[in-house]
């Protein structure tokens, strides 16, 4: 489906048209504009897109177009002929290729393109044949050179990888036999890694990755068990501090207890006297009072002997504790990618054993100071470092794992290498591709081919064209039973029908029971045969309607009204199971038929359990006052729902700018047309005898006024008939300030002119305002300054307006 027209630039009256406003199309699009909006340049989108070429670029080359389909798919001039998009468009094209209303032999003949005259249709299938073949020679000479290009680079860049690859060493045959087709497979094998920016490595990466895929292998290394148990740890300092507060029960000297020295002193020189027995002091050599032996080996009891030897235990038990981590210079033995974090490690991993070992040393020195003196009990033992007990054992593991990947490459050095290997090769090949922009020239290569591709589909396909038009040149392809069942119910009679006339090779259309050719077709009838033609077209052969995108541009003639209905219920039955639909109209009536059936179908669909979202959606073109004038496709307002007649929204818009302040100039040009529309309207459906004659009309529609002058009427009149009538417009140096000055002044006078004469009308107009939305500013621009247009053509075929009468309503 066709979701957005994006930008149409320099394509007829859409100078700049920027789409990104505009809501997305859904199933049915109904596109409202007056005539000389632009509805039949936008239809040439269509056709485009139909004929995989850009249309416009016959009369205007620099136009640009931008149409989105599904999947944010973009189809422009440039690659028009890869959309997908399959469109067939009803407009002035489709009749004038399709029909023709005046052939060489004086009739009027409705035959299938392909039938009007065989030949010449060989012959040009021929010579585009022949403009395809060569197309598809240059493509395919493209795609070879392309090719070439990408081979030539794959070649180089193997050879540059080769040559890196190599100065690791040269045992490895696959990088010894490096090629342009190993690096191919590569790429192919490891796309996403190629493209992704990340693989290309900094020169340090590279380096340290070149240096571990060295291919000398080393010896396995033992790990490193020292591992600390910081729950033991935990618990020998609260062992500790409940030692360092006991004490032994014994008769206490006083004086050895508060004279450690002397008390170790006392206790060596008793295990001295003991030992040799003797009797007197061996230090001054008197005789030993035994009683004084005996109140000293009181205080050195047995308990105090056990507890000394606790203390002594237990120093001997810490002296056990303290960490030797031992030689921890294994990096000389791992692979050199592994030293500096190894290395590094064990600067940390001693730090923290020095931080322990203090610890430890810190609770060696209180137990010798217990030793010293039993008796004191003012001992606090602080806890090891409990970051550091972490620490070591985090590092101790990182070291371990260090050793665990020095080892896992020892096992399995030929994968271990292959792998840092393979990383290289990923950068050398992601930065080749980079700068060599790989990737895109395989894309411009690969769509090349695909245009390569589809132009031989196209000619294989139009060279069994050719076949069959040179065996069959007759060949009948539109049956006219089924056209004219189709006509007759179109039209609501039967004198209209086809004939095949196998002279001509093409249909001939007949009225009435004498079988004459129809010489005297009205628009409606032009129209009404071409657009059954059209729904005719669209399900000849094996085609689906459901998979096409149909445009319509105004089935309704402009000079032919009588087939509305026909024309709103054809166009219904036979289009709504299409993929897409888009209809282009002029006709406020027919406007209204479609905008009433797909309003009912977004109701409908809002009132599913669950609901399901509108997929029928509204537009306007707006053209623009300005010259150049230039049109855009934009949102219909909510008003072009609300109104149910061309009157009521004239009345709303001029009477919207009664309530301005001030009319700016834009505006001022609009507000003539619209003052003498919807006067022309009032007195007209007031005074139907008058009808035709302006001054007639205004004339009578001064009757019984009294606010309204004579000179008011003249104002108004003369305002209108200079404003409003290209054909006498005189335009002097201070004709647009009269303009912008007057407009809002006349609009007044107007609307008092209104009232004075149908107050009931008037009020019940106003009191209606309030129940719609804001007018719609731009649908009347576009509409408002085509009637000057129109009646410039009428006036120069009709000659100057006499005695100042404003010209007929037929002429809007």
């Amino acid at each position: 489906m066709i979701t957005k027209i994006k930008k149409l630039k320099n394509f007829g009256i859409f100078r700049d048209f920027n789409g990104e406003a505009t809501q997305e199309f859904g199933k049915f699009n109904l596109i409202y504009g007056w005539n000389g909006s632009g509805k039949s340049t936008l239809s040439k989108v269509f056709e485009s897109l139909e004929k995989r070429r850009n249309l416009q670029a016959c009369t205007e080359p620099k136009c640009e177009f931008s149409v989105v389909l599904d999947e944010n798919t973009i189809i422009t001039e440039k690659n028009i002929l890869q959309s997908s998009a399959i469109v067939r468009t009803f407009n002035a094209g489709f009749i004038k290729e399709n029909i023709d209303w005046d052939n060489s032999v004086k009739s009027i003949l409705l035959v299938a393109k392909e039938k009007i005259d065989d030949r010449k249709q060989l012959e040009k299938l021929k010579a585009q044949q022949e403009i395809d073949l060569k197309a598809a020679e240059k493509a395919n000479s493209e795609t070879a050179k392309a090719t070439t290009d990408l081979q030539k680079f794959l070649t180089d860049s193997a050879k540059r990888t080769k040559s890196s690859l190599q100065i690791i060493g040269t045992e490895d045959s696959h990088y010894l036999n490096y090629n342009r087709t190993k690096l191919e497979n590569f790429i192919l094998s490891n796309t996403e890694a190629v493209r992704d920016q990340s693989s290309i490595l900094q020169n340090d990466e590279l380096v340290a990755l070149v240096v571990a895929a060295k291919p000398v292998s080393k010896s396995q290394v033992s790990s490193i068990t020292n591992k600390l148990d910081a729950t033991k740890l935990k618990d020998a300092q609260s062992r500790l501090e409940s030692l360092l507060k006991q004490t032994a029960t014994s008769i206490v000297l006083t004086r050895l207890k508060e004279n450690p020295d002397i008390q170790s002193w006392v206790q060596a020189g008793l295990a001295i006297h003991n030992g040799h027995k003797s009797e007197s002091c061996e230090f001054c050599g008197a005789a030993l009072n035994q009683a004084r032996i005996n109140e000293i080996n009181a205080h050195f009891s047995d308990e105090y002997r056990q507890f000394q030897s606790r203390l002594v235990s237990a120093e001997q038990w810490l002296n056990q504790q303290v960490l030797d981590i031992g030689d921890i210079g294994q990096e000389e033995q791992l692979y050199e990618e592994m030293r500096a974090e190894f290395t590094t490690a064990g600067a940390k991993l001693s730090l923290h054993a020095a931080c322990i070992n203090g610890g430890i040393a810190r609770w060696q020195e209180l137990l010798q100071q217990k030793i010293s003196d039993q008796f004191s009990t003012d001992f606090t033992a602080p806890a090891i470092d409990a970051e550091a007990c972490e620490g070591f054992n985090s590092v101790l593991a990182q070291m371990n794992s260090t050793i665990a990947r020095h080892n896992r490459k020892t096992e399995d050095f030929t994968n271990e290498t292959g792998a840092i290997k393979r990383k290289i090769e990923l950068h050398y090949a992601a930065m080749e591709v980079k700068d060599f922009g790989y990737f895109a020239k395989i894309q411009k290569r690969d769509t090349i081919s695909k245009q390569v591709s589809m132009l031989q589909d196209h000619t294989s396909a139009r060279q069994k064209e050719i076949q069959e038009l040179e065996a069959a040149l007759s060949n009948e392809v539109l049956g006219a039973d089924e056209f004219n069942k189709h006509l007759h119910n179109f039209l609501g009679r039967t004198d209209l029908c086809l004939r095949f006339n196998p002279k001509m090779l093409g249909y001939e259309i007949i009225r009435g029971a004498e079988q004459r050719h129809a010489r005297d077709l009205s628009e409606g009838e032009k129209t009404a045969i071409a657009f059954v033609y059209f729904i005719t077209k669209l399900s000849e052969g094996d085609n689906d309607i459901a998979k096409l995108i149909i445009a319509v541009d105004d089935p309704i003639s402009s000079f032919d009204s009588n087939h509305l209905f026909h024309a709103y219920s054809y166009l219904r039955y036979h289009c709504t199971p299409a993929l897409q639909l888009f209809v282009l109209t002029h006709n406020f009536n027919f406007f209204k038929l479609i905008r009433d059936w797909l309003d009912g179908t977004n109701t409908n669909r809002r009132n599913r359990r669950p609901p399901r979202p509108a997929n029928c959606f509204f537009y306007v073109i707006e053209a623009s006052t300005e010259s150049p004038r230039k049109s855009a496709l934009k949102n219909a307002p909510k008003s072009l729902h609300d109104y149910s007649s061309e009157y009521h929204y004239i009345f709303s818009r001029l009477y919207s700018y009664r309530e301005q302040a001030q009319v700016d100039r834009d505006e001022a040009f609009l507000t003539a047309n619209l003052a003498r529309k919807i006067l022309e309207s009032f007195f007209s459906f007031k005074y139907p005898v008058y009808k035709g004659d302006m001054a007639g009309l205004f004339q009578q529609g001064l009757n019984g006024c009294t606010i309204t002058t004579p000179q008011t009427k003249e104002k108004i009149y003369r305002f209108i008939n200079k404003y409003s009538h290209n054909a006498v417009i005189e335009i002097g140096e201070d004709s647009l300030e009269n303009l912008v000055g007057e407009s809002h002044n006349v609009i007044g006078d107007i609307f008092t002119w209104m009232k004075e004469v149908d107050d009931t009308h008037y009020e019940q107009m106003v009191t209606a305002l309030g129940n719609v939305s804001a007018p719609m500013m731009g649908v009347l621009e576009s509409a408002a300054e085509t009637v000057p247009v129109a009646r410039a053509e009428a006036a120069q075929s009709a000659g100057p307006p006499q005695n100042e009468t404003i010209s007929s309503p037929q002429h809007d």
